[in-house]
């Protein structure tokens, strides 16, 4: 018997019934803040819940809690666990993201099946079969290889764990992939290792499937017109010669607005010259030129999109991603990571490689507002600390890479349909864009657009 304990982070919502008083379930729902698109998947998903509950016991009592909103790096989970510690409410947690499915039935018989009086961490479990730079390049070896569960298939753990977890993450000033970094800190505060759990699906394949991914790409209706888009393209004289012509060779056919920028004019290219120089990293001051460009030019688009020379898109798939979202809104898009999240001067930001996605209205505000330290200022995190004080959020999207398909784990690969990958590191571009990015030429035609 079970006590359904469930809770929205981001809106705040506890529902809490009790129909048996040996074990009770707590549900977190792991959402993007601030946005309408995303709140309404954490509705749907919290109506669904709700739903599968009345058929099991009809009492049910809503009560508010905003505990959770206040919650610096949720997204990282470690720092929910000393909330849970101190609730003393559940004797379960089940993490959701909002485009998670669930059979509740079926997941309070997965839990059933587990001691919760034990140290459980359990979900769909990934590994990398390589070392990969999100990881730190750990080994991979059969001995020393960490598993680590995929957010968007769920994942549980017991509170007599949770209970053990309640101090600071000393390694986590940067926050780049929080599933491996979560398994990570677990590991090594208590040495538990995470339980793959075969009724955690990633697609609903089979009767036994307790949870599973919703769906492999969001389809919101129309994609966002092509002449809507303006695409922005960093880029030097250095590889004029190698990156531009695979850009070219790739994706650039699709889009529409497309301006390379750089620190010479080149015909050839041809290149949008920025008065900046050009240094080896960081780009703060170029990024923000280019956003100038298009607010000065006032340019008729409502979506600006900035790429590295070396960033693969599927461009199709981004404006049928940007139909979700309302452009009048202050949007920034793409790959999350986090400096020191969980503290008063901490912040998320967007990963430059992997293609930063901005409303026109962000944009804007971010040329008035954001000055860069300096010239060679790393891009990405200035302008996620100027979102942060614009009170913008970054805007998760799992269809975003910063690496390579290399990089990441085959299954959590196979999840989804993506947007881009970023470096051309031991690579073949060209191959990697065929087998993940490009589609028959007539699936990327938009229906508003025939």
């Amino acid at each position: 018997m079970f006590c359904l304990f469930y809770l929205i982070l981001s809106i705040g919502n506890f529902l809490q019934t009790t129909y048996g008083a040996r074990e009770s379930v707590g549900f977190i729902i792991l959402q993007q803040p601030l946005n309408p698109y995303h709140k309404t998947l954490a509705d749907d998903l919290f109506e669904d819940i709700r739903n599968q509950y009345k058929v099991i016991q009809p009492e049910i009592n809503l009560i508010l809690d905003s505990d959770y909103l206040e919650v610096k790096g949720f997204w990282t989970i470690h720092p929910l666990f000393k909330l849970i510690a101190e609730k003393k409410e559940v004797d379960w947690v089940v993490f959701l993201e909002d485009h998670t499915r669930i059979d509740l039935e079926k997941l309070l018989q997965v839990l059933q099946s587990y001691d919760s009086s034990q140290d459980v961490f359990a979900g769909y479990a990934l590994e990398d079969l390589n070392p990969t730079i999100i990881h730190h390049f750990a080994s991979t070896g059969r001995e020393s290889i960490l598993q680590y569960p995929h957010f968007s298939a769920g994942f549980f753990i017991s509170t007599t764990l949770a209970n053990k977890l309640t101090q600071r993450c000393g390694d986590c000033i940067f926050s780049i992939d929080p599933k491996y970094e979560l398994a990570k800190f677990i590991w090594n505060a208590t040495s538990v290792k995470l339980t793959s759990e075969p009724r955690m699906c990633l697609t609903k394949h089979g009767e036994d499937c307790a949870t599973w991914i919703k769906e492999s790409f969001p389809d919101c209706g129309v994609s966002v017109p092509s002449s809507k888009v303006g695409v922005a393209v960093k880029t030097c004289q250095k590889f004029h010669k190698d990156r531009v012509p695979v850009v070219k060779g790739t994706w650039a056919p699709d889009v529409e607005n497309l301006l390379f920028f750089s620190d010479v004019r080149d015909k050839s290219v041809p290149t949008v010259k920025l008065d900046v120089e050009n240094t080896p990293s960081g780009h703060c001051e170029k990024t923000i030129r280019i956003m100038k460009h298009y607010v000065d030019n006032q340019t008729l688009i409502d979506w600006l999109v900035i790429a590295d020379d070396d960033t693969l898109l599927n461009f199709g798939r981004l404006k049928k991603l940007l139909s979700c979202y309302n452009s009048s809104h202050d949007i920034a898009l793409g790959e999350r990571y986090g400096y020191s999240v969980t503290s008063a001067f901490g912040y998320d930001y967007l990963t430059g490689g992997s293609g930063m996605v901005f409303s026109m209205s962000t944009v804007k505000k971010l040329v008035k507002h954001c000055r860069c330290p300096s010239t060679d200022s790393p891009d990405d995190m200035i302008i996620g600390l100027c979102l942060k004080s614009l009170a913008i959020p970054a805007t998760h999207s799992p269809y975003f890479h910063q690496a390579r398909p290399d990089d990441y784990s085959p299954q959590f690969l196979a999840s989804f349909e993506h947007v881009s990958f970023h470096k051309h590191w031991m690579i073949n571009p060209y191959e990697v864009y065929r087998e993940w990015l490009q589609e028959p030429a007539q699936s990327l035609l938009s229906h508003s657009e025939l």
